[in-house]
């Protein structure tokens, strides 16, 4: 049992190495015009239609960037909430913005995040939608993320009545990925070629 958990936690370490790379390979520019195309399906799925309150990860490094997606969720009316870290609690805890100025400061690992301010805090029991990052995902709603299970738990203890989107470059979707029991499937993963849904979704 030992080598067998062993054994896949190298797998997914390795997964995370060859999918940061393949993302990491993109040009700036192609990612900008890809991030521009899943900006624009993500606004146009019924479900962020008629959403009213979403968490929006803030775009590190070569992820896919979301400074447009949020101007555009922000133009729609909608609360737009982005992610502050506690490393110490490992916890996420949205943070509402209401422009795309908001000031963000850089975070946990460098990831941009707001200040703490008590009057913008956002009850994670009232997100309609969560839309997270990752580096590699499969068209079976598994997502393999950067191994701190930040969303996993926040997902699951704090805000599991949210829909759950991810945003990926199609470098990053392959057919399958060793998922683990505490993993949180997503409901809809957006792509620049393609808009995915779970099985029953």
């Amino acid at each position: 049992m030992k080598d067998d958990i062993l054994d896949e936690s190298i797998l997914r370490r390795s997964l995370r190495t060859w999918a940061r790379k393949k993302r990491d390979e993109l040009s700036q520019r192609d990612r900008s015009s890809a991030s521009l195309r899943i900006a624009q399906s993500v606004c146009c799925l019924e479900e962020v239609v008629h959403a009213k309150n979403i968490l929006l990860y803030c775009a590190f490094r070569t992820e896919v960037e979301t400074a447009q997606l949020s101007t555009y969720l922000l133009h729609m009316n909608k609360m737009v909430c982005v992610p502050l870290v506690r490393a110490k609690e490992k916890e996420l805890l949205p943070m509402f913005i209401e422009s795309e100025d908001a000031p963000l400061q850089p975070g946990y690992c460098g990831i941009p995040e707001p200040v703490w301010c008590a009057d913008r805090y956002f009850a994670p029991e009232h997100l309609d939608i969560v839309i997270l990052p990752g580096l590699l995902f499969d068209r079976n709603g598994n997502r393999l993320g950067y191994g701190g299970g930040y969303y996993d738990r926040f997902l699951a203890y704090k805000s599991p009545q949210a829909l759950r989107i991810g945003l990926a470059f199609s470098c990053q979707l392959v057919p399958s990925i060793p998922a683990q029991k505490h993993d949180m499937r997503l409901d809809i993963l957006v792509t620049e070629k393609e808009i995915l849904r779970r099985s029953g979704n």
